[in-house]
């Protein structure tokens, strides 16, 4: 994968957030920009910084770092996306977080995927199964993070997070425009 691993280290994107003395979290914001491209918008980068730069909500401004790091985070989440690999990764704190911290990041993660997706207005129904996935997504955003660092716990995590990993990914698919063949130009926002 050309991906450079720093664009989905969860820690630069949480002192981000930090230093915009940020309501949002990293894993909602990513979640959305997932949930937005899976419901099938393609965002320009201006789109992108003006989205990301409300859904955090700070109250300082976004330096240009800030502006490269969210336009990575765009571009190789897209990448990931649209590439032969079926394949994403959720921007999550890392295997040697917590458990509670974990589990939080990727309820927050689940409702910011249902926020973006939202927003996007489909013609065509979605499946039984789709409509299961966003069903699915909602109950997870729901977790509540007091669980200790067990080994069930641990393997719960896992398979939730693959889980949401692999139905988003089945969401993309289910959701693009027909004519797969034409990328589609960026949608500008109003």
């Amino acid at each position: 994968m050309a991906l450079m691993p720093a664009v989905y280290e969860y820690d630069r994107y949480a002192e981000l957030c930090n230093d915009l003395a940020a309501v949002g979290h990293p894993a909602e914001l990513h979640g959305h920009l997932v949930g937005r491209l899976a419901a099938g918008t393609r965002l320009d980068h201006a789109s992108w910084l003006r989205v990301a730069q409300e859904l955090l909500d700070g109250r300082a401004s976004l330096a240009e770092a800030g502006k490269v790091m969210l336009i990575q985070l765009h571009d190789a989440t897209l990448a990931q996306l649209t590439g032969s690999g079926f394949e994403i990764t959720l921007l999550l704190p890392d295997d040697d977080s917590p458990i509670a911290l974990r589990s939080q990041a990727l309820g927050q993660w689940c409702n910011g995927f249902l926020g973006g997706f939202g927003l996007v207005e489909r013609e065509a129904e979605l499946s039984e199964e789709a409509n299961g996935v966003l069903h699915d997504f909602a109950a997870i955003a729901q977790i509540q993070a007091e669980a200790d660092d067990s080994e069930a716990n641990e393997s719960d995590y896992m398979e939730v997070m693959e889980y949401v990993r692999m139905a988003s990914l089945m969401l993309f698919s289910e959701c693009q425009p027909a004519d797969k063949g034409q990328p589609e130009p960026p949608a500008a926002l109003h």
